[in-house]
């Protein structure tokens, strides 16, 4: 009974390993089955694009030529700038009271030493007349001490005559000794008089010399009464009315009573990139636009620079000058201004899209013999946006490749377009 039982379990185990051979062989047969049918059409496209590559005449890359473009003699330099008047004054009051009449208001054009506001100020006129009347006190002082001199010279003229007679008597025993001290001592005494009058006159004068140096601080004081305009120009600000109390101040007072600006004449400061600073001079000519007038240009004169750059942006301040008598620039305005500047070096002109830049600096991509590439280091200057100045590094007659692919490589042949 044992032996049938082992027998039927050997059966039953080579028929299972049959069945998982078969199905390993099936699996095995699908897997090669599918790779062949990815391969084949891999293998196809393969050999239709090598007979495409044989078949075909161009095997290089094919590149554009362009050739530099010799740069202009001269260049432009466009550079932003505020519009400023040529004086801007603000004005304070000198003087303490109350305005009594103003005459302008803002917008007005005013001239030189005219009158825009009077400010009523009693106390400095009273003091004036007081200090004047002080002043001729001690000029009538002065004449007295001058009258006073002239007296104690004419008492010193008797005493010394007094003396040289009544010495020679004294001599011969005519008078007393007494008499004759009493003379000598007379004539002393009215010399020294002669001496303190001097003293005096001189005290007197310095007493006059304050007296009027006083009444004309108080006359400059009354003077500043009248507000009045310091140069032509426009008033822009007024920050007072009639009646309004006022007191000598300054900026860090309080508000000027009116602010001034001369718009005759206007200026505007720039600041010039270093790389252009060398080619700016005093006395070149610059041409000014401002949106406000459109089409219009108007023509300034540098006048000064700094001559030194800021260390923070490396630029130079440069102030123009232009003409605005017919007062069509307002101060205040953003303005555009260029500069037509003489080059001092030949330079060639190349689009951007022709330098290369890589680790090693910056090429340009010229061709040998029209066919092998070659690259060529450059030094560039200015950058115009779609095009760039080259310094040195290739000639005017070079051939460059418009747009170079980074897949080239030096000493590979192209082919020209």
């Amino acid at each position: 009974m044992t032996q049938q039982i082992e027998t039927v379990s050997t059966e039953q185990n080579q028929k299972t390993s049959s069945g998982t051979k078969v199905r390993l062989a099936g699996a095995a047969a699908l897997i090669i089955a599918l790779i062949a049918l990815g391969a084949i059409p891999r293998l196809a496209r393969q050999r239709e694009a090598l007979a495409a590559v044989r078949e075909s005449p161009v095997t290089h890359p094919v590149v554009t030529v362009i050739h530099p473009q010799l740069g202009e003699p001269t260049s432009t330099l466009l550079l932003p700038g505020n519009i400023e008047p040529l004086y801007n004054a603000a004005i304070y009051a000198r003087t303490e009271g109350y305005i009594d009449h103003r005459n302008v208001d803002i917008g007005s054009r005013v001239k030189a030493g005219q009158v825009l506001a009077v400010i009523s100020s009693p106390e400095v006129d009273q003091q004036l007349l007081q200090a004047r009347a002080t002043l001729a006190q001690s000029e009538a002082a002065l004449e007295q001490a001058k009258a006073t001199l002239e007296q104690a010279k004419a008492n010193a003229e008797l005493a010394r005559l007094t003396k040289e007679r009544d010495l020679p008597l004294g001599e011969q025993h005519a008078i007393s000794q007494q008499i004759v001290d009493e003379a000598v001592q007379a004539h002393n005494a009215r010399v020294a008089d002669v001496a303190a009058a001097e003293a005096n006159i001189t005290a007197a004068q310095a007493n006059v010399t304050a007296n009027r140096a006083n009444v004309g601080r108080l006359q400059q004081l009354q003077s500043f009464e009248q507000v009045v305009a310091p140069f032509d120009g426009v008033i822009t600000v007024r920050n007072v009315e009639r009646g309004d109390l006022v007191t000598t101040g300054s900026a860090a007072v309080g508000k000027p009573l009116f602010s001034i600006a001369q718009s005759g004449t206007l200026r505007i400061q720039i600041d010039v990139p270093q790389s252009e600073a060398v080619n700016i001079q005093d006395g070149q000519k610059a041409f000014l636009t401002v949106k406000e007038h459109l089409g219009r240009e108007y023509t300034g004169t540098v006048v000064r620079s700094a001559n030194s750059l800021d260390s923070a942006a490396r630029t130079m301040l440069t102030e123009v000058q232009v003409d605005n008598r017919d007062g069509s620039l307002l101060p205040g305005m953003y303005a555009q201004v260029q500069f037509t500047l003489a080059q001092q070096r030949t330079s060639l002109i190349i689009p951007t899209s022709s330098l290369m830049i890589n680790h090693s600096g910056m090429h340009v991509v010229t061709l040998q013999d029209n066919q092998k590439v070659h690259f060529a280091p450059v030094v560039i200057g200015r950058d115009m946006g779609t095009q760039v100045e080259i310094l040195s590094g290739i000639q005017g007659s070079d051939a460059l490749v418009a747009s170079p692919s980074d897949l080239l490589h030096e000493g590979q042949d192209v082919q020209v377009r």
